[in-house]
């Protein structure tokens, strides 16, 4: 099919489903052209509606579903409504047993959690192997101090253990 357009470029195209229409975008505006034949004529023929949408769909599918109940059922009887049960048997005293809860935890088991388990416990390994060995230097440079620094050189006992402070960057490097 050919059409000539004087109103400029065309910069798109687009076919309604299940009809003949077909759009036409160009530089001066919009244009509907009918294409006899362009649609597709296969509908479902089983289907009520081929175009409802989402909504329309569950409000159908409600329907039939009440439809299937009988009207006994769905009926309310409103003087039931400001009635409150009776309690005519005394309550019934929980066991241990009955009283614990069980809470499930879903994804505990998932193969990269059990990877993160497993690096995390080696890392608290190498982080209290590090600990111990910092304690004993500094355990070492208080009885070196306490001996008057006896055996090791002045440079190494002079060297602060302590962490350096956030801010100690802004100080002046005298």
């Amino acid at each position: 099919m050919t059409h000539r357009l004087d109103s400029g470029n065309i910069e798109g195209l687009k076919f309604a489903p299940f009809e003949d229409v077909l759009g036409v975008g160009h530089t001066n505006g919009f244009t509907s052209l009918l294409i006899p034949g362009a649609g597709q004529a296969n509908f479902d023929a089983l289907e009520a509606n081929p175009y409802e949408n989402k909504r329309q769909k569950q409000e159908a599918e409600v329907k039939n579903l009440l439809s299937k109940i009988q009207p006994e059922l769905i009926s309310l009887d409103s003087g039931n409504i400001l009635q409150m049960k009776s309690t005519e048997e005394p309550a019934k005293e929980l066991t241990e047993k009955e009283l614990v809860l069980k809470f499930k935890m879903k994804g505990r088991n998932s193969a990269k959690k059990r990877f993160l388990r497993k690096e995390k416990h080696i890392n608290d390994e190498r982080g209290s192997r590090i600990r111990a060995a910092l304690d004993k230097e500094r355990e070492e440079r208080e009885n070196q101090e306490d001996n008057g620094g006896e055996g090791e050189s002045s440079s190494t006992s002079k060297t602060p253990l302590a962490e350096p402070g956030i801010l100690d960057r802004f100080k002046s490097k005298d």
